[in-house]
């Protein structure tokens, strides 16, 4: 029950958000020594590896639709770097693999009933997490962060995100007051300093598993001499979004299919410096467009 228990910290109660065949995953328990390393991603003909070590690793098989994870018992004594660097990391490329494309993207959704989403694109510091909760905190409904997944074969663009949780930069305390005193912490005690929150202890946001995508944006908060929300290179935005696609030919190409069509009406740049103006210009795109 270990694994399982862990697990619910990441995921929380398991949810149906479309219909599709589920993937399987076995963990077994050994006696051997703890993992010295980080598993190493390696693709095979049907699927991928991750290997610590020969007693610490994970196969996916795309054939199966399944999973095997062997870990050793002193593995659970490290939940966190468990969660992080095994768990976390076979499962969600598992998923990548097979029904998702992983966009590295917040989505919040504007007020109003039925409305799509919007995309916060961006490279690692460039305010995602920040917006989204700025989007959040003015009635916005929360669906991700950062990690943001494009449901495969389907057209109407629809992305699940991990609603459970937000996650910010030590620095944001000085935007949000009540992040202050917040344990700032490392994930799996070799990532990044962060501020871990979930969302059921924050009041008065809304959250969702999904959105239906309408626009594109990407962030650019860095030596903005104007605010102002312009047309962002469609070619420059499906390239980003490429080079975090991995895995097989086959897969790649329908991940590639599916970037083209969230793409098809192009992509924007939202140059702000002011957090309020970034967040009336996003609500004043989703009612008006550009």
């Amino acid at each position: 029950m270990e694994p399982l228990c862990i697990a619910a910290e990441s995921w929380g109660a398991p949810h149906r958000f479309f219909e599709a065949p589920p993937l399987h995953l076995t963990i077994h328990v050994n006696k051997s020594d703890p993992p010295v390393s980080e598993p190493a991603y390696q693709a095979s003909a049907d699927g991928f590896s991750l290997v610590c070590d020969p007693s610490n690793r994970a196969e996916f098989s795309i054939r199966a639709h399944a999973a095997c994870l062997h870990i050793s018992r002193a593995v659970l004594d490290r939940p966190e770097w468990f969660r992080h660097q095994l768990l976390e990391c076979l499962v969600l490329t598992a998923l990548d693999t097979v029904y998702f494309v992983g966009l590295h993207a917040a989505c919040v959704v504007p007020p109003g009933n039925r409305k799509p989403g919007v995309l916060l694109c961006g490279v690692s510091g460039s305010g995602k997490s920040t917006l989204a909760y700025a989007c959040a905190r003015a009635g916005w409904t929360y669906i991700t962060d950062d990690g943001s997944y494009l449901v495969n074969n389907r057209t109407d663009r629809l992305v699940v995100g991990n609603f459970n949780q937000m996650r910010f930069r030590p620095s944001a305390v000085e935007l949000f007051a009540e992040l202050k005193g917040k344990e700032i912490m490392k994930r799996a005690q070799v990532g990044k300093p962060s501020i871990e929150m979930s969302t059921s202890a924050l009041r008065n946001i809304e959250v969702s598993p999904t959105s239906h995508i309408n626009h594109v944006v990407f962030l650019n908060w860095r030596n903005v001499r104007r605010q102002e929300l312009v047309r962002f290179p469609t070619e420059v935005a499906k390239y980003s979004m490429l080079q975090v696609l991995y895995g097989m030919p086959s897969v790649q190409k329908i991940q590639r299919g599916m970037i083209d069509n969230l793409l098809d009406s192009g992509a924007l740049e939202l140059r702000y410096s002011d957090l309020d103006w970034a967040v009336d210009r996003l609500a004043r795109l989703a009612e008006e467009g550009m």
